[in-house]
């Protein structure tokens, strides 16, 4: 006999797939699945995704979660989603996409950005506390203005990152606080769009939506959507937030004394704190729980750099498990003999803030094998967030939390603990961002405090301590490193043409 819930659905749309999973009203995962979708690299620096393979994807998974977890369909009483930040959707007068997304990741808009700084750039930070870069939606809008204005002048609604399947669930266009803001349109001060922002991007106020409050509910499934799903009528759907801030919330960073290091596609160390200002090197968005704020220090390729060398160093053409990965890096010691990995394959954000900068191997040698470039990868990339935790103002943290696909494996994780010299802890469900967006669902759905969800669902499991020995190893390997960077800094200058 099926269990009949209640059961509440997260929703995480992210780089490379959308993640669903499910959990009951004590927040236990009843089960999840994943579905992948295309990234599309039309020119160098370019990349991009279409919004309906996202639609797509949600509705497989999402099938295939119900099908595989036995679950009865009808007691799914909430859905909670989030995505990554900064992409946004542009719709014609019938609802119709007008070109595909452009990701964070994405550098094409260099020229914009320099003029945007030039032209307004203290106000911008003044109104956002964020300084202007690639990553934001508003000088992405500008490129799309100045390169392809025949799509601008169709531009009737502009939805950014997960507020697109909000619409396709309910039919309404919605944002909340933190997607909202990760478009650079929004006043901090005020949480809503800023006229001078919104005419400095060339729109009109009545194409952004309304923007709710994260665990607002936006509507309730539609009979397309609810027939799509396999879901029922009466399921409601929450406002929602970015990746990063599911993250917060399911890793229950809900104050200054929990910082996260996430390993995903994109890496990064993130703090909470009470109040919102500026802060260099940092991006900074609402954080769920008003009135905070969480600042994250981020670097560009992570999982997304360990994927590619097991790609590029597969055998036979078949692909290497992350598992079998883990077991070949650990035939290399710690610091892998002198070689080091530099994970600037899309450039890079903290510290540098530099579209053009390259990544590489360094210091190799003849006695280096398949092992040392699969761990200098993963050391590598712990050296870049180590860079970002420099930028990220961690003196209140007591307790420093994991999540993303990365975190998976305790080997990398550990290797982090080293890096770092600091223990770190793996929650009950590493994939905080789908995890985070199901009890997103469960504050919508029940109208109960999102903080008080949080604080009795989440639970931590595991406890990594840092071996004293590999982290005095690491801190001379790390010198090197930064060596390193500053040469590759030099080289690949802001500048010049990638």
């Amino acid at each position: 006999m099926r269990e009949q819930g209640p059961y509440y659905l997260g929703i995480d749309i992210g780089t490379g797939s959308v993640k669903v999973m499910l959990i009951d009203e004590r927040g236990v995962s009843k089960g999840s699945a994943a579905c992948e979708y295309k990234t599309y690299y039309p020119f160098p620096g370019h990349v991009e995704q279409a919004p309906e393979d996202w639609y797509r994807g949600t509705v497989e998974a999402v099938r295939r979660l119900i099908a595989e977890s036995g679950m009865n369909p009808a007691g799914v009483a909430g859905i909670g989603i989030c995505g990554t930040a900064h992409a946004s959707i542009l719709l014609d007068d019938r609802h119709r996409v007008l070109r595909p997304t452009i990701l964070w990741s994405d550098q094409r808009s260099e020229r914009e950005v320099k003029s945007l700084e030039s032209l307004a750039g203290t106000v911008i930070r003044d109104l956002t506390l964020n300084s202007v870069n690639c990553t934001w939606t508003l000088p992405q809008l500008l490129w799309v203005r100045g390169n392809e204005p025949q799509v601008y002048e169709k531009i009737r609604y502009v939805l950014v990152s997960k507020d697109y399947i909000v619409y396709r669930l309910t039919g309404r266009m919605i944002s909340d606080t933190t997607c909202a803001f990760s478009s650079l349109l929004v006043d901090a001060a005020t949480r809503d769009w800023d006229p001078f922002l919104i005419k400095t991007a060339g729109l009109r106020r009545e194409v952004l939506p309304e923007i709710l409050s994260p665990t607002d509910v936006a509507g309730f499934l539609t009979p397309e959507a609810a027939r799509d799903l396999g879901l029922t009528l009466k399921v409601r759907v929450a406002a929602g937030f970015i990746d990063s801030a599911s993250e917060m919330v399911g890793v229950g960073a809900l104050d200054e004394t929990i910082g996260v290091i996430r390993l995903g596609s994109a890496g990064g160390v993130m703090a909470v704190k009470k109040e919102g200002r500026y802060r260099k090197g940092c991006l900074a968005y609402p954080h769920p729980i008003a009135p905070s704020w969480f600042y994250q220090a981020g670097t560009n390729s992570c999982t997304t750099s360990l994927l590619w060398a097991r790609n590029l160093f597969a055998k036979s053409g078949r692909n290497l498990s992350h598992a079998q990965v883990d077991l070949i890096s650990r035939q290399a010691p710690p610091a892998c003999d002198g070689l080091f990995f530099h994970p600037y394959l899309l450039g890079e954000r903290a510290p540098y803030w530099n579209p053009n900068l390259k990544g590489g191997f360094n210091g190799i040698k003849p006695t280096h094998e398949r092992a040392h470039f699969f761990r200098a990868v993963q050391e590598g990339v712990a050296f870049s967030l180590l860079d970002c935790l420099a930028e990220i103002d961690w003196e209140s943290v007591d307790e420093a939390r994991m999540c993303g696909g990365g975190a998976k494996s305790l080997f990398w994780s550990a290797i982090i603990s080293d890096v770092f010299g600091i223990p770190v802890v793996l929650t009950r469900h590493i994939d905080a961002s789908p995890f985070g967006a199901a009890l997103l669902a469960t504050a919508a759905e029940s109208g109960g405090r999102l903080s008080e969800i949080v604080l009795s669902h989440v639970r931590r499991k595991n406890l990594i301590e840092p071996d004293r020995e590999r982290h005095d190893i690491y801190r001379k390997a790390y010198e090197r490193y930064r060596e390193v960077s500053k040469h590759l800094v030099d080289i690949y200058r802001p500048e010049d043409t990638p």
